[in-house]
């Protein structure tokens, strides 16, 4: 259990400071969205031009894969369809510059020009087929509603390019008088923190404990074989692990004999996601979208990593020349992590969490105590 609190522990020093800042974003994204319409237009309108936009887009936001969570949420909840906000989730953690000048240090260039393409592609590929399968569940839905209504009555479909609403399906208004950073603040810290951070949180403690049960692998997976990869997969897409942290794992993955293909599947699957953003995701995207999009995370890491198996052939991947190591937690991370749990206590307050366990705590207490 100590090493359980150790690992949350450690993934909150790790990831509090990016969420912070995905959640300042979050809301500064908000506020400009709606100032910029036409901004706003490249991303949540139709066909297919906005997953390759929300592509672009995530190229140079330097977020790990939890902090692009409310971001994107946000893209989400201003019009952008589900297939848009997959390939923005993917595509900003896999292009994290820091990761790449990493990656050269650690691997090697070929692998760290190799990655970032890889990356959009993954991107790509992902919220083209999740939009693909959204449409078609649409237009399903659309046909449903026509012949259940009465001959000759209009029925609008929930397609994309209609007026944006919230998530509680209130129009957005165009005008307040509230300062905007205000505005911005609100959203983040309190609009999307209230809705994601119980889902994000319980995520964390999976995949720590995920992360502690987790077996060394070694070399006994070999090296570009179908099981390498399939393993690396699936300790990928559990586990929370940043574009950045990813690196050095891979790199000892190397120095331990797994090929670096297999390593790259890890590097793709890693980062794009992990527990705490399924659990949240399972509420914007539904449980079928959502399997699609781990099913072509998983698919597609693997077909890019089996390519680069088959580029890399007998060429010599540069030595590893420094392992992961953690160096313990910064007064600045302390910080952040302190304000995070303070901001989810207060987070639950607001929900009303803590009255309601009270209230439980006090009828258990009554019922067990001796009349």
């Amino acid at each position: 259990m100590r090493e359980i609190f150790a690992a949350i522990l450690e993934i909150l020093n790790e990831s509090s400071p990016y969420l912070i800042l995905g959640f300042a974003l979050a809301g500064v994204l908000h506020v400009l969205l709606a100032r910029y319409p036409r901004f706003t237009a490249q991303i949540t309108g139709p066909g297919r031009r906005p997953v390759f936009m929300a592509a672009l887009l995530g190229v140079p936001m330097a977020l790990c894969s939890c902090s692009v969570l409310p971001t994107a949420i946000a893209l989400r909840r201003r019009g952008a369809s589900k297939g848009a906000t997959a390939s923005f989730l993917i595509s900003v953690p896999e292009t994290d510059i820091v990761a790449v000048l990493v990656t050269v240090a650690l691997i090697g260039p070929l692998v760290a020009v190799y990655r970032p393409l890889a990356g959009i592609v993954l991107a790509l590929a992902t919220g083209l087929v999740v939009r693909t399968i959204e449409q078609r569940d649409l237009r399903a839905e659309a046909r449903r509603a026509s012949v259940a209504s009465a001959p000759g009555t209009h029925v609008e479909s929930c397609c994309e390019g209609n007026p944006v609403a919230d998530h509680k399906g209130n129009a957005h208004s165009s005008v307040s008088t509230t300062s905007w950073w205000r505005r911005a603040l609100r959203y983040g810290f309190i609009e999307i923190f209230d809705d994601i951070v119980p889902q994000l949180f319980l995520g964390m403690v999976l995949a720590a404990i995920i992360g502690v049960w987790l077996p060394d692998i070694g070399p006994d997976i070999g090296g570009g074989t179908a099981l390498s990869y399939l393993v690396m997969v699936g300790i990928g897409i559990p586990m929370y692990v940043c574009a950045s942290a990813s690196t050095p794992i891979a790199a000892g993955l190397i120095a331990g004999g797994v090929s670096p293909g297999a390593a790259m599947v890890f590097l793709l699957a890693g980062p794009a996601t992990n527990l705490a953003s399924i659990v949240v995701l399972r509420a914007e995207f539904g449980t079928k979208i959502l399997g699609i999009f781990i099913a072509m995370i998983a698919v597609t890491s693997i077909a890019l990593g089996a390519l680069l198996d088959l580029v890399v052939g007998s060429l010599h991947v540069s030595e590893v020349v420094a392992l992961h190591e953690h160096s313990g937690s910064s007064g600045f991370q302390t910080a952040c992590t302190f304000a995070f749990l303070v901001w989810i206590a207060l987070s639950f307050h607001r929900s009303r969490l803590f009255p309601r366990l009270r209230g439980n705590l006090a009828r258990m207490v009554a019922r067990l105590s001796p009349r």
